[in-house]
């Protein structure tokens, strides 16, 4: 079993690239960090309501879950609340990730998908780590287009996310995602040749 933990920042195309490779390569489970957290994050688990206990019940709907929206507004403008959430967030989701791999050792390639790998320290369990990283522009049209947001809003995501010369420094290898399909699976093929995959 190899795990290949893949990271970047927003709008940089991770997911995609994930997805690739569970299309690609035979018998590969994917493990998406921002989908465990969300799932742990329902009404009533121990990290819903270390959320709600530190940003307070504003942030609930009338259906009593977490308003993503006005979370994601209140944590990129105030880096000490984003802080917060990170450290519960590494204390559940991180343990579910390794449990989640340990149930699947039968698998011939986990892939961690984690905006925050580094962060987490989940690359300490990774074979590979792969950053993707792509042009500033490309990057904003995605997160807007994806998520409804202005331009200055996906600017500010950016702002406080690892840039990609810091993905450059930490990553085993680089994927750029700034061109075509045949680009990208001719940059995985040569990464992931290096671990025999």
């Amino acid at each position: 079993m190899k795990i290949i933990g893949i990271t970047g920042s927003s709008g940089s195309g991770k997911s995609f690239i994930s997805k690739i490779l569970l299309n690609k390569y035979y018998n590969v489970f994917i493990i998406d960090a921002d989908k465990i957290a969300k799932q742990m994050s329902s009404i009533d688990t121990l990290y819903y309501k270390e959320i709600v206990n530190i940003f307070g019940k504003n942030i609930i709907t009338e259906d009593l879950e977490i308003n993503r929206v006005m979370l994601a507004e209140i944590i990129f403008s105030d880096d000490e609340k984003r802080q917060k959430l990170n450290s519960i967030t590494f204390k559940y989701v991180v343990d579910e990730i390794k449990n989640i791999v340990k149930l699947n050792v039968d698998k011939n390639v986990i892939v961690i998908d984690a905006p925050l790998l580094f962060e987490s320290n989940l690359d300490k369990i990774c074979d590979i780590t792969l950053g993707v990283v792509c042009n500033e522009h490309i990057k904003i049209d995605r997160i807007c287009l994806r998520d409804k947001l202005s331009i200055k809003q996906a600017k500010d995501r950016l702002k406080v996310q690892l840039s990609d010369e810091d993905l450059k420094e930490k990553c085993d290898y680089i994927i750029e995602n700034n061109s075509d399909i045949d680009c990208l699976n001719k940059q995985l093929e040569e990464a992931l040749f290096c671990i025999s995959i």
